[in-house]
């Protein structure tokens, strides 16, 4: 006689995932204990050049007064605008130079080299140029956020449609879809949404990296509070920015997480 088939329990299911997930939380806020610990052992020690190492208790009450000072807050705001519009800038531009690039032979064969040529400079080496063409404004960080964003959502793409199986286009030929848009719409854009979602993803990261550095120029923004503070050897005020920053994008990551689970819900 065959025995029946060793099935968990749903209730035993949910425990045991609730269990992990407590333990994950415990775990993770012992790794966050830690932290805190070793960064006072470094404040009461000493372990940098007296000064620059902010005890980590005074930090609410350095969050207190930049609130109260009227500084957090304009600061974040001022840095949404760059930030926003050269997410926004560079994520478009991306993918259609890197859709354009895996689709097109002509198109790849004629800019390969041009990319080649300027992809390993580093966003912060075109501040320069940001400052002479558009003076130390919004439009200037938003140019070198879009830079660094560019190229990350650009290989992305590009990876993703060369990686889409052909025989899809051979079927959509087959059904009478062999047409240059209705190939792109119905076959490579889908096929490739999740490289192209995980690079929109990441840019959303890169371009926070991108932002505080080219703020220390002197655009408005946290960057340039974080950079006023270290001057007066507020460096617990410093640590307040930070952490705005570390929260922000927490927040827009989660948000973005949520937009790609629901495109890719088709994905088992």
């Amino acid at each position: 006689m065959l025995g029946r088939p060793n099935r968990a329990h749903p209730n035993a299911l949910a425990l045991r995932a609730g269990a992990s997930r407590l333990r994950r939380l415990v775990l993770g806020l012992a790794g966050v204990a830690a932290f805190i610990a070793l960064w006072k052992l470094a404040y009461i020690f000493n372990w940098a050049p007296r000064g620059t190492i902010p005890d980590p208790f005074t930090v609410p009450v350095a969050l207190l007064n930049e609130y109260r000072g009227g500084r957090l807050l304009p600061a974040i705001a001022s840095s949404l605008v760059h930030y926003v519009w050269g997410l926004g800038i560079g994520t478009l531009l991306g993918f259609v130079v890197g859709l354009l690039a895996a689709s097109l032979r002509v198109f790849d064969e004629a800019h390969y080299m041009l990319a080649r040529i300027l992809r390993p400079i580093p966003p912060l080496a075109w501040v320069v140029f940001a400052i002479a063409w558009f003076q130390v404004s919004h439009a200037g960080a938003a140019f070198v956020i879009s830079i660094g964003v560019f190229w990350v959502n650009y290989f992305a793409t590009a990876s993703g449609v060369r990686d889409v199986d052909p025989r899809y286009y051979e079927l959509a030929r087959a059904f009478g879809h062999g047409g240059f848009f209705k190939r792109i719409t119905s076959i490579t854009l889908p096929g490739a949404a999740p490289s192209i979602l995980s690079g929109m993803r990441t840019g959303v990261g890169q371009a926070w990296m991108t932002l505080i550095a080219a703020e220390l120029l002197g655009v408005p923004g946290m960057g340039q509070e974080m950079n006023s503070a270290a001057g007066v050897g507020a460096y617990d005020a410093v640590v307040v920015y930070m952490l705005a920053i570390s929260l922000i994008y927490t927040l827009s990551d989660g948000l973005f997480a949520l937009v790609e689970n629901r495109a890719l819900r088709w994905r088992p």
